[in-house]
């Protein structure tokens, strides 16, 4: 029996809102010809998110020679993009960690599922000469945003959904018959509330349907591909394409084939290597 919606937006009101920094640092950098500056002025009025962006810029992902001292040090050494990514990590990594399920374990497994799908967004983003890969980061990173609603909320019920894929179903057909809505939904809604940029908005709506997107289809399509790089439900190396169909559009807009993913889990490997520092923001 498909929960009420009406419950299931209840549930969502009554989550905790997305870190306000965060959400202002999405408005501006969607602004044109934002600067460094722009964010480090939003950032700086919170000392736990600033600490935190100067430990990132400090780790070996980065490799600077000498320390990072502030964030307009920070700013001017890695760029507006790269910037808002790092604040967006620090950001997320509390949120994650403190909005789903009770359970420990469980927490970690979202947090690093987010992170490592944004690294592979960013490298398909590379690959195929996307215009703004650290978008393909932002988006990676908080497309599956909806699944946190979905783990606090609805624990006993991904039991049956899980057991709706076992039977056949997708993921996404499943959590619709159980719940009567899916995740990307879900996800959507959130970013709505919280007044994400379009874009973004609209990729996790459309991230498991990119050719429909109406927004930014490649964007979409990098995403969802990125998804089909993640591993098992069970940790193992069954790829998610077990849980959710592979779009064919996603190819076509983006112009990769299967065989360059064989380059790009290579590449990702090395990356999540190097990113240790990123799981722990």
């Amino acid at each position: 029996m498909p929960k009420s919606l009406k419950n299931i937006v209840m549930d969502m009101r009554s989550l905790e809102a997305f870190p306000k920094v965060a959400t202002s640092v999405l408005s501006v950098a969607n602004q044109p010809g934002v600067i460094p500056a722009d964010v480090i002025e939003i950032v700086q009025t919170d000392v736990g998110i600033t600490g935190k962006v100067l430990k990132l810029c400090n780790s070996a992902y980065y490799g600077f020679q000498r320390e990072v001292g502030s964030l307009q040090e920070a700013g001017n050494m890695l760029g507006t993009d790269t910037l808002v990514n790092l604040v967006l990590t620090s950001s997320a990594n509390k949120f994650f960690r403190s909005a789903g399920h009770v359970d420990p374990n469980r927490q970690e497994e979202l947090w690093t599922s987010s992170i490592t799908q944004a690294l592979a967004s960013r490298l398909i983003a590379q690959r195929f000469g996307y215009e703004n890969p650290d978008r393909a980061y932002t988006t990676g990173l908080l497309q599956n945003i909806g699944t946190i609603v979905m783990d606090r909320f609805y624990n006993d019920e991904l039991g049956h959904v899980m057991a709706e894929v076992q039977a056949g179903r997708s993921a996404i057909a499943a959590e619709r018959a159980i719940l009567g809505i899916h995740h990307a939904e879900i996800g959507a809604r959130l970013a709505t509330k919280w007044e994400f940029p379009e874009s973004l908005t609209d990729t996790i709506r459309f991230h498991h349907d990119p050719g429909n997107a109406n927004v930014d289809r490649l964007l979409a399509s990098t995403v969802h591909l990125a998804e089909t790089m993640m591993p098992g439900p069970n940790g193992d190396d069954t790829p998610k394409t077990m849980l959710h169909s592979v779009c064919e559009a996603a190819f076509e807009l983006t112009g990769l084939a299967p065989e360059d993913f064989e380059i790009l889990r290579e590449q990702l490997d090395v990356e999540l290597k190097k990113a240790q520092a990123l799981f722990t923001a």
